[in-house]
């Protein structure tokens, strides 16, 4: 079913956000005067982006940033041109072993973001989405030399990088406000039953960065857990691209998300060798902490998200976690009512 917005009513972030939320598969469109910005996306993640404003390309990114040569690019598209069926110019050329799947999906990553940017300015327009196969996108793959991911991009973490950008850009000296880009971004981010609105996810942040160094705030699904926000002052761009990731929730004692979601109340403690605790510690990235604390949100009796909180590599004590549970608790009671209304 096709779907139109006028922006003037609903923004373009919100009108991609519908669109993750429903995790659509299809071609987006959305015209602002002699501006235009096209997307694709892939059960809700975007897989390409391309518009009237960004002229480079990924292949010419990929190029001037000496990852992949003009002979590997031109020997990449003949590949593409005798493949039938659409064949992805990414997975070709890490198929040639001319780029790692790492690299290319940080420079795809890069170019949705600066394609993104400056549609997030526009006041007026009208977006159109259209069911469709991908990759056959016709009119979008407007140049050959464009890459279409497999997998793609979660439509939450280009949107918030897109916005720090976009608000860099506009307040040129002032420094970004990253719980800006929260609440500007997520605004009004609805789950499955679950409403988060980002004042409320912003709140939680703010008063756990009195408490931890770093944190990460996770709704919780029946099999994974996703990232609603977080902070790391000691990688800012790290905590800004973990918003809209998902890791594997693993069940058990081992695991402190899986305990406090069981058991309904506050973890703190370290985190334990095993299994259980693996997809946190290769989203954090780091060595494991002393010590972690785990706080539950609990709506209508069932933990909806989790609160994680560490002070990183710092060996100092977390202090007393009383007054950032009741700011939790009050959120929680917030978030309930918004799922009632």
């Amino acid at each position: 079913m096709t779907i139109t917005a006028d922006i003037e009513d609903l923004a373009v972030a919100d009108f991609m956000m519908v669109l993750a939320q429903n995790q659509k598969t299809g071609q987006v469109t959305i015209e602002n005067g002699d501006d235009r910005l096209k997307l694709a996306f892939r059960n809700g993640n975007i897989v390409y982006a391309a518009s009237t404003g960004v002229r480079e390309t990924v292949g010419a990114m990929l190029v001037r940033r000496g990852l992949v040569d003009e002979e590997q690019l031109e020997t990449a598209l003949r590949l593409q041109k005798k493949r039938e069926g659409g064949a992805l110019l990414g997975q070709i050329l890490v198929e040639m072993e001319a780029v790692t799947a790492e690299d290319l999906t940080g420079v795809v990553y890069l170019q949705f973001q600066n394609v993104i940017r400056e549609a997030l300015g526009w006041t007026r327009g009208v977006g159109t989405f259209e069911p469709m196969d991908i990759p056959d996108l016709g009119e979008v793959r407007v140049d050959p030399r464009e890459v279409i991911l497999e997998t793609g991009i979660r439509t939450e973490q280009i949107l918030l990088g897109g916005a720090v950008k976009h608000d860099e850009a506009t307040r040129m000296e002032e420094s970004p406000d990253y719980f800006k880009a929260v609440r500007d971004v997520l605004a009004n981010l609805k789950e499955e039953s679950l409403v988060v609105t980002s004042e409320m996810a912003a709140t939680i942040l703010e008063d756990a960065n009195k408490l931890v160094r770093r944190a990460i705030l996770f709704l919780v699904y029946p099999d994974a857990l996703s990232v609603v926000g977080g902070f790391d002052p000691d990688d800012r761009e790290a905590s800004l691209a973990m918003v809209g990731r998902r890791i594997e929730r693993v069940d058990g004692e081992e695991s402190a998300i899986s305990w406090v979601i069981n058991e309904a109340r506050s973890y703190r403690g370290r985190l334990k060798d095993g299994d259980g605790n693996s997809p946190l510690r290769e989203l954090l990235g780091h060595d494991a902490p002393k010590e972690v604390i785990a706080i539950p949100i609990i709506v209508d009796r069932k933990v909806a998200a989790v609160l994680y909180g560490d002070n990183g590599s710092e060996d100092s004590a977390i202090g007393q976690i009383g007054d950032l549970e009741r700011v939790v608790a009050r959120v929680a009671r917030e978030m309930g009512k918004k799922r009632h209304t």
